[in-house]
Formats: structure tokens, sequence, C-alpha cells
């Protein structure tokens, strides 16, 4: 068994050739996540040693063990970037909280000690203390891995009666519709004013902007129609995947007028553009591209965005604020939320509502006027005393 470092981005990673498949294709087993080089060669003879050692019987298990396999079910299941948070939360803070203990000598009071230790553990190469949020993430991984281990001897409902760690709400980011108008007028760029554009229009998510095909564009009856994104592979190169975050991001959004008009007009620039490029272009059909026809990097999106941002003088805002922003300015204008469910693709009406409502302008008001009207229905003559009417 052989393995080697690669970079990924900023961050390296170990690939492990395990063997072949019944195709004769060479598989290879990836540990992502690691800041510096010489870390990622330290824990490789490591994990090849592991590898070679092979299945072992639950009662010899130990966590670490467990957890390992886990992670190797969880990558054919979740999405690149989802594995790739995983696989961190487990190597940095899990494994080497709980990874020694034998699976069937782990107990409730192991994991809630473990959790509480956390409350003082330092984010690496800081003094800071790790946040609530990173906390209520180890949280689910944890109880996610430990609720799929009876198999091999886990104690069922092991996290049962541990409370998850508090997290305050997330206030959201988002412009104003004076800030929108504003950060438009300064908007000038040939092909990455589009996403951002379509990104206010829709409230899609940046993946499925980018990902965007022509043939998912209905100029006559005025919708997008959203069946894939640009996301990060296995290997950490941009791809277009058909998987989306949730079967409800699978959606249909109406698009208005002015949109549309902007979306003939930089369709016929990208006819020029194939053109004056030849059989140089690389037609993949995509809304949203560079002038060659190639994908567009969240990376350079983001410095367009971030540019415009500066000089428009607006609030700095993610590029995921868009999307609340879209929502914002639709719930303020009275639309129904579930029509705003429907357009952001989140599962449910519920994560709508809990995310935007306390911004919707006299929610408690028109709640009490409603049930007033149910209470106390007026009468044309005088009203008698509401209490009298109760005595009697």
């Amino acid at each position: 068994m052989r393995g080697h470092i690669r970079k990924r981005g900023n961050k390296y990673a170990i690939v492990i050739d395990i063997g072949r498949d019944h195709k004769n294709k060479r598989k290879q087993k990836w540990f992502s996540g690691y800041e510096r080089r010489k870390d990622a060669e330290k824990d490789l003879p490591k994990i090849i040693n592991k590898l070679e050692k092979g299945y072992k019987d639950p009662a010899d298990m130990t966590m670490e063990e467990y957890f390992n396999q886990w992670l190797d079910r969880k990558k054919s299941t979740v999405a690149p970037g989802t594995y790739e948070h995983y696989e961190s939360y487990m190597r940095k803070h899990i494994i080497p909280g709980l990874g020694t203990w034998k699976v069937s000598k782990l107990e409730s009071h192991h994991v809630e000690s473990f959790l509480i230790d956390l409350n003082n553990k330092k984010v690496p190469n800081s003094d800071k203390v790790i946040s609530q949020r990173t906390k209520k993430h180890i949280y689910r991984i944890l109880s996610s891995a430990l609720k799929k281990g009876k198999r091999y001897g886990i104690k069922e409902g092991i996290m049962e009666d541990i409370e998850a760690p508090k997290v305050d709400r997330k206030e959201i980011e988002y412009w104003t519709e004076d800030e929108v108008q504003s950060f438009m007028s300064n908007l000038k760029s040939k092909n990455h004013a589009l996403p951002i554009i379509l990104a206010l229009a829709t409230g899609m998510r940046r993946g499925e902007i980018l990902g965007l095909r022509w043939s998912h564009v209905d100029f006559d009856k005025k919708k997008i129609s959203v069946y894939q994104q640009l996301k990060k592979d296995d290997t950490g190169e941009w791809k277009l995947s058909p998987q989306l975050k949730t079967s409800t991001s699978y959606r249909t959004i109406d698009i208005d007028d002015d949109t549309i008009e902007i979306l003939k007009d930089h369709k016929r620039q990208q006819e020029k553009d194939k053109m004056k490029c030849g059989p140089d272009y690389e037609d993949r059909n995509l809304v949203c591209c560079t002038s060659t026809g190639g994908v567009i990097r969240p990376t350079y999106l983001r410095t367009v965005f971030n540019r415009t941002i500066e000089k428009s003088g607006v609030k700095d805002i993610s590029f995921h604020g868009l999307r609340h922003t879209h929502a914002t300015l639709l719930l303020r204008a009275g639309v129904h939320p579930k029509v705003v469910q429907e357009r952001l693709g989140h599962r449910s009406i519920q994560t709508t509502l809990d995310t935007y409502s306390h911004i919707i302008p006299g929610i408690q008001e028109v709640a009490a006027t409603s049930i007033q009207k149910s209470l106390y229905k007026k009468k044309e003559s005088k009203p008698e005393n509401v209490f009298s009417i109760v005595k009697n």
C-alpha cells in the first residue's frame, strides 16, 4: 500500500492507493484538511499502517477505528465539501478526545466530559477559545456518528440526555433597497456582473448560478430551472455537478422582465465572444462563464464583488448575503413566505420563517389585530363591557 501528499487549495491531503475495484479501476482514500505539509507527512505512515491492518472485530475496535469507518461510509453519501467538513472536525477534535476508548467501553459520561472539556479548548495557533458554533458542529457530527454505531457495540441512546451547546442566533446580513440601488449603479464588469444580478433577482445560491446552463432558462415563460451547481470535487477542483444541497433545491423560479432583458443582452455578448475565440472557445452552454467559456471561479467573483462594495460605499456582506437580501426585499414588500421558501429552495417554510420572521415588519401587530377581530366582534350598538359579557 502506497500513499503521497497532495496540495488542495491552501491545504494538504494524504492520498492512499488501496487497490483496484471490480472494473480494475484504481481506488484511493483521501484524508484532507491539513494546514501544513509536514503534518500530513507525519500522519502518512500511521494511516497506511492502520489501513493495512484491515478489519477488526467490533469487540476490539477503538472509537478512532470506528470513526474512520463512519467517515468512509459518509464519503459516498454526502457532497465533497460536507465530507471535508466532517473529516476536519473528526481529526482535529473528536478522535483526539474519544478515539482511544474501546467501542464497547464508551459511556455517556465519557461523551459528556469530552463536550464539557471543549469549553476550554483553544483554536489552533491562537489564544481564542473555540466558538459555540464550532462546539455545536462537533456535537452534531459526533451525535450522527454514534447513532449509527449500535451494530458495532456502541450503546444505544448514548447521547440522549446530553444537551447540545447553545448558539446565539446569528444576525443575517443583507442590504436595504437603497443599498441595492447604490451597489447596482456601480456594478461594471463584463462577465462577473451577471452572477451578482441573478443572486439579487432570484435568491439562487452562488454554486447554482455558476452552474446554470442556457437550456435551463426559458425566455418565453420567464423562468429559470435549477438542476445543477458548480462545486468542488474530491480533488479540490471546481466541477459541474447535478447534486444539489437538498431535494427542494431542484426548483423553478419566475424572473422579471428587466432580468430577462439583461440575460438576452448577455447571451448576445457571449455569441460575440464565441466568434472571437473560434475553436478555442470552451462551450459548456453556461450562462455565467469567462470570455473563453470556462467556469467562473468563486474567488474571482468575490474580487469583483468586494471591489464594487468598496466603490459603492454599502456595508460589506458576503455573496450569500445577496440571497438574504432577495428574501428580505420580498418579505418586506408583502410577498407570502411560502413563495419565498419556494424561490430559495428551503426544505420547509419553517426554515424560511425561522430565518426571516424577525425582519417582517409589523408581524406581531398583525397577529394582535387578527386575534382581536376574532375575540371581540363589534356590534352596531354600543358594546357592553367585556367583563360583564363574560360574567353573564
